[in-house]
């Protein structure tokens, strides 16, 4: 007789492996310490603060198994399209002279940031140049609500990252390029997205701001006293931050 259960048993012992792997990587990362470049423009500010210092997360919001996997995928979609870019023509530097990522660094490298490229040529509609390229690799439902919204509604925190990316780049004067690949269907959704001064202040102030906090010992509000909000719901630090006093 066949015996089914040892076909259904395989997979789950084959990824179980794989898991075991990408959650050892994963502890052997060196922790962050900095607030991101890429994350300023999130509303919660205290969510910041647990992020700079790396507060422990609540026990079901870590990185594990097939959400490693998931994660992973955005690197492969930045990379696919880089190479996509590069047979149409594009020229697009990734690396700068030392053959690192450009990165910015301010405050003693208390906050820092890394941009996914620099369009500086190729076919004119992929111009002006030069300018900031941003992408990412989202799922349908999400890739729908960006294309439908555009960035700005879609994600304050992308919208944010470009915003202070143009800017300490240098690359204000023409409209960022940020892409989106949806992962379902592998179509790709492309914004220009011009720079806004004001904003790009208002996001360097509040960077001091939480900074300032953080050396300070001083614990920023949280976006909302409801824990069951949706913007705290999907925070790693919720259930530790709603169990905290309320300062």
């Amino acid at each position: 007789m066949i015996d089914l259960s040892s076909k259904k048993m395989l997979s789950p012992k084959l990824n179980a492996v794989l898991d075991a792997a990408l959650e050892r990587e994963r502890d052997q990362q060196p922790k962050r310490e900095y607030l991101g470049g890429s994350e300023i423009g999130h509303e919660c500010e205290r969510q910041l603060q647990f992020s700079f210092f790396n507060v422990e997360r609540d026990v079901d919001k870590y990185l594990v198994g097939r959400k490693l996997r998931i994660f992973e995928r955005g690197h492969w979609a930045e990379a696919a399209m880089i190479r996509w870019m590069r047979l149409s023509g594009v020229e697009i530097l990734t690396e700068d002279k030392d053959g690192e990522q450009f990165g910015f660094s301010e405050a003693g490298g208390l906050f820092k940031g890394h941009c996914d490229g620099i369009i500086v040529g190729g076919p004119s509609v992929f111009g002006p140049f030069p300018r900031l390229w941003e992408n990412k690799g989202l799922k349908a439902a999400k890739w729908r609500s960006f294309e439908k919204h555009g960035l700005r509604h879609f994600s304050g925190t992308y919208w944010g990252q470009v915003q202070v990316y143009q800017d300490r780049f240098d690359l204000r004067d023409n409209p960022a390029l940020f892409s989106a690949v949806n992962m379902d269907t592998m179509e790709i959704h492309w914004e220009a997205v011009p720079f806004n001064p004001m904003a790009c202040e208002a996001l360097s102030v509040k960077a001091a701001r939480i900074l300032r906090s953080c050396l300070a010992g001083e614990l920023l509000p949280r976006i909302s006293q409801d824990p069951t909000f949706y913007q705290c719901k999907f925070c790693d630090w919720c259930e530790h931050c709603h169990q905290m006093e309320i300062k």
